[in-house]
């Protein structure tokens, strides 16, 4: 068709009685060779036009949606040291984090386009569907970390970022029309082969091999990680549910590993890669999706050699860690974070008077009826650099100074125990930092809490002796602490002593009848990221 479409254009010669001083209607002549060239441009256009035609589909895949990377963000070197100590769950939950927060190398963001034609039911048919070229990382593109994880993690991922996981077949399509082809390199079998170190480990050597061979970031690079893929056996296996994993090609295209669902779905080890496919394909010029692909009798054995998917396109995975930013305004139907996690007793979300500021006459109580501390926390282990903040209400009662007080407020950086500010009776100790009122005096302090010793930070003290709502917020910026009562700074200062943690709110009594006992009320909490910043621009948040 396009041939035909320039060899006419390449014949096309302008009739000079056609096409000659061409009178444009408003008594103005145009020149004969202008008129050419105005004819040349024309005939160029529309054979433009013709090779790209509007009806006809575009490539729908351009990068991940993701934003950009901070400034501040981890380098993969980092997150190896971060990563290392952490539990499964906590690394994959920081993972996702990350992730999906922008700590992405920008190499990693677009897609390479995969096609592949087949002669399925008689007739030609022809997709393309976009892969991230290398399977997935985080850091910079100077330092990053291939990390493998379950097909938990990479479920949620998929799920957030608008892909799928390739299945067996599209495994060997990718692996034949990669540039590159790196050689597998195995590590002996070990217990360590699931721990963080390794998974670093072979990813140097992985760079290695690919910086050896001169293949550059962003060229599709295959052969160096066995692949988490989607199969129809899925969901045919007995529990628990499995990772079907696949591939790691020698050179000359055998796979190592066959496709295997021996290992259950919280596994993961050194040698597991996450390849993203854009859920959008384009088949024989239409734009569809890789699920509907799968699920066709027919087209199904474009991406498939397992026949059509019924199920099995998708790993069952819990819910997704939560995310930045953190709010629940404890509303009349409870709380609104699923993610709480409650220290002794379960607060409870009632009635209260008078109203905080943006309220709507709810209020979360935080107390235990039986005395002591209690408090309500979420985040994870590992959030660094983040403010909370939440309305206490003060309820200032001096009238009870001689049986003692209680102590309401809010904690950042704490270590998982919540233990407020202080000891509980079986020995758990607080470490975090916490701003707190209390109840007989007013007075406010900036605690830095370490084994359950509480130290005030504020060289002088400080009281608001009234009651009232008020607004508690702590910032958190590496070494950076800063605490603020209804806006007004109170304490700038640098402490190290604890660098990461959860955060939430609070409550210490001290009183010697239990019958005095109030509770913390709090609405509307948050946290946040702080923006990257330095902490000179603190004060004109």
């Amino acid at each position: 068709m396009w041939e035909g479409v320039l060899k006419a254009i390449g014949k096309f010669q302008p009739n000079k009685r056609a096409f000659g001083e061409a009178n444009t209607g408003s008594g103005m002549r145009i020149h004969p060779a202008r008129s050419l060239k105005m004819h040349r441009r024309i005939a160029f256009v529309l054979l433009w036009l013709t090779l790209t035609p509007l009806g006809r589909a575009q490539v729908p895949w351009s990068t991940l949606p993701l934003p950009p990377r901070r400034a501040d963000a981890p380098t993969g070197t980092q997150i190896r040291d971060i990563t290392s100590s952490m539990s499964r769950e906590v690394r994959e939950a920081y993972i996702f984090d990350q992730i999906v927060s922008g700590n992405v190398p920008n190499f990693l963001r677009g897609f390479a386009t995969i096609t592949v034609t087949a002669t399925l039911g008689g007739q030609p048919h022809t997709i393309q569907y976009g892969v991230t070229p290398d399977y997935l990382a985080v850091g910079s593109d100077t330092d990053f970390f291939r990390m493998p994880m379950t097909p938990h993690l990479a479920q949620w991922l998929c799920d957030r970022l608008g892909c799928s996981l390739p299945t067996r077949k599209m495994v060997n399509d990718i692996w034949a029309q990669s540039a590159w082809k790196l050689a597998p390199q195995p590590i002996a079998p070990s217990p360590e082969m699931v721990t963080v170190p390794v998974f670093y480990t072979h990813h140097q050597m992985v760079e290695t091999q690919r910086q050896s061979m001169g293949a550059a970031l962003g060229a599709l690079l295959s052969g160096h990680k066995k692949d988490v893929v989607i199969t129809p056996q899925l969901p045919t296996r007995p529990p628990p549910p499995r990772v079907a994993i696949y591939g790691w090609h020698y050179q000359n295209g055998t796979p190592i590993q066959p496709l295997s669902l021996v290992h259950e779905a919280t596994y993961a080890d050194y040698s597991h890669g996450i390849r993203l496919v854009k859920n959008e394909v384009v088949v024989d010029g239409q734009v569809t999706t890789l699920q509907a692909v799968l699920a066709h009798s027919t087209l199904a054995g474009l991406v498939s050699d397992e026949g059509a998917f019924s199920s099995g396109n998708r790993y069952p995975a819990p819910p997704p860690p939560a995310l930045f930013p953190f709010s629940d305004r404890f509303t009349s139907a409870g709380r609104e974070l699923s993610c709480w996690s409650d220290r002794f007793t379960s607060p409870t979300v009632l009635a209260f008077a008078p109203i905080a500021p943006g309220g709507d006459g709810y209020a979360l109580r935080v107390r235990d009826p039986s005395g002591g501390i209690d408090s309500t926390r979420t985040g994870y282990s590992y959030h660094e650099d983040y403010f909370v903040e939440s309305y206490i209400y003060c309820q200032y009662r001096p009238e009870l100074a001689t049986n003692g007080f209680e102590r309401v407020g809010i904690f950042a950086r704490d270590d998982g125990n919540g233990m407020f500010e202080g000891i509980s009776g079986s020995g758990i100790k607080g470490n975090n930092y916490a701003l707190t009122w209390d109840s007989h005096d007013g007075r406010v302090r900036c605690l830095r809490t370490v084994n359950g010793a509480a130290t005030d930070l504020l060289p002088t003290p400080q009281y608001r002796a009234s009651s009232g709502w008020r607004l508690f917020r702590i910032e958190v910026s590496g070494n950076s602490i800063a605490f603020r009562l209804d806006g007004e700074l109170l304490l700038l200062t640098s402490d190290a002593t604890h660098l990461r943690g959860q955060f939430g709110i609070g409550y210490h009594e001290y009183f010697a009848n239990n019958a005095n006992i109030a509770g913390t009320y709090a609405e509307n909490f948050r946290a946040d990221r702080l923006p990257v910043s330095s902490v000179t621009e603190w004060d004109s948040f």
